[in-house]
């Protein structure tokens, strides 16, 4: 088997979703996705610039609503679109919410039994163009059947956050505090300067008609208080705790990791930052889809022969805030080690993209603070999960 090592993971910040009635344009709204992830590959040529780019030889992408301008194979499109040569072939694949963490962990795989040296891996979302539920048009031609239906109760994310909440104990004081603590830790870090190695400045037009760029994640409301939200209408469930502001923003955004061989690595003078111990994927019931991050972060610190307590940050998705508490209260995790940085809930979750964001973050994470062990965990619908650990080694 080959070693194989993350040598950088970028990202762009987090575009706001379109707003046409007060006027506001996302600040992505008019960047094609194929152009936005291309931007992330020509920056991470551009940052690696031992690397040649006809020496990277395939692009894994992932995208969760595949239709519109996100059909097809993508991951090949974003190929044509920017400086690799035709020689670099694409994939595209869909996970979900964690797909992007899914395609480095095929990278990483792909690398180690030898069938690469070089790839890169990411994935995007965009949630201005191909809005949620674009790829569910046309209600006769779903791929959910009768059948399926009449095995499992299918019900929207929202509601399965509700049941989270009620199954685990979660109150609304608690939902509530945790998704204020977000916009501040969100806050924080962005004023810090926390993200700018893993955020690559991207240049956009407002709907003014003027220049601008994007150099971080726009979606923070640092004035959020926990009185202000509780006022918020509960449209999942009549009495129920989770609301707009526990919920993560929906919003476009692109991540882009570059992986490579022991080999590939010294042949390029390339500094290995990381490397994947262990990934696991878990399916639960899917009226309960949100709860599969608990039995997978189990099976990962399993695979990878390591306790909770040697973890020393974790990075889960805020889907909604039932989600981190629930898994925190089963698995005894302190939060002061979870999302330090902030979260989904305050930056936003632009689906396919997640969790290659979460890895930048946590790769730069465990550099600034000079710690070794990262756990990165996402929900992803139909109640599946992804987890990763990650060991950084410089």
């Amino acid at each position: 088997m080959q070693d194989c090592y993350l040598i950088d993971a970028v990202r762009t910040g987090r575009g706001r979703l379109s707003r046409p009635k007060k006027g506001f344009i996302g600040e992505f709204a008019e960047i094609h996705p194929t152009s936005l992830g291309a931007m992330l590959v020509d920056a991470i040529l551009g940052r690696n610039p031992s690397v040649p780019p006809e020496k990277v030889e395939d692009l894994i992408y992932s995208t969760t609503i595949a239709v519109k301008e996100q059909a097809q194979d993508i991951a090949r499109w974003i190929v044509l679109a920017s400086k690799l040569p035709v020689t670099t072939s694409g994939v595209h694949l869909n996970r979900f919410c964690s797909g992007s963490l899914q395609a480095s962990a095929f990278a990483n795989a792909s690398i180690r039994v030898g069938d690469y040296d070089v790839v890169l891996a990411g994935g995007g979302e965009h949630m201005n163009r191909v809005p949620l539920g674009s790829d569910r048009n046309d209600p006769a031609r779903l791929a959910i059947t009768d059948a399926i239906r009449e095995k499992y109760k299918i019900v929207p994310q929202g509601m399965s956050a509700e049941i989270i909440s009620e199954k685990y104990g979660i109150s609304q004081e608690e939902i509530n505090a945790f998704s204020v603590r977000s916009q501040q830790k969100a806050h924080a870090a962005t004023e810090a300067g926390k993200f700018k190695n893993e955020i690559i400045p991207i240049a956009y037009t407002d709907q003014d008609g003027n220049p601008q760029v994007l150099d971080r994640d726009s979606n923070i409301k640092p004035g959020t208080t926990a009185e202000k939200i509780n006022a918020l209408p509960r449209p999942f469930k009549e009495g129920g705790v989770i609301h707009a502001a526990a919920s993560s923003g929906i919003c476009d955004g692109s991540s882009m990791a570059l992986w490579v061989s022991g080999d590939a690595a010294k042949e390029f003078g390339l500094k290995p930052r990381a490397r994947i111990l262990s990934n696991a994927n878990w399916g639960v019931n899917p009226t309960e889809m949100l709860d599969g991050v608990i039995p997978g972060t189990r099976l990962a610190l399993k695979r990878a022969g390591l306790t909770l307590d040697q973890i020393d940050r974790f990075e889960i998705n805020e889907a909604f805030a039932s989600v981190p508490l629930a898994w925190m209260k089963t698995l005894g995790i302190p939060e002061e080690k979870v999302n330090v940085n902030g979260g989904a809930i305050a930056m936003g979750h632009p689906l396919g993209a997640t969790g290659g964001i979460l890895l930048a973050t946590m790769l730069n994470e465990l550099e600034r603070e000079d710690l070794r062990y990262g756990l990165i965990t996402l929900c992803a619908a139909q109640g599946m999960s992804g987890t990763m650990i990650i060991e950084r080694l410089s």
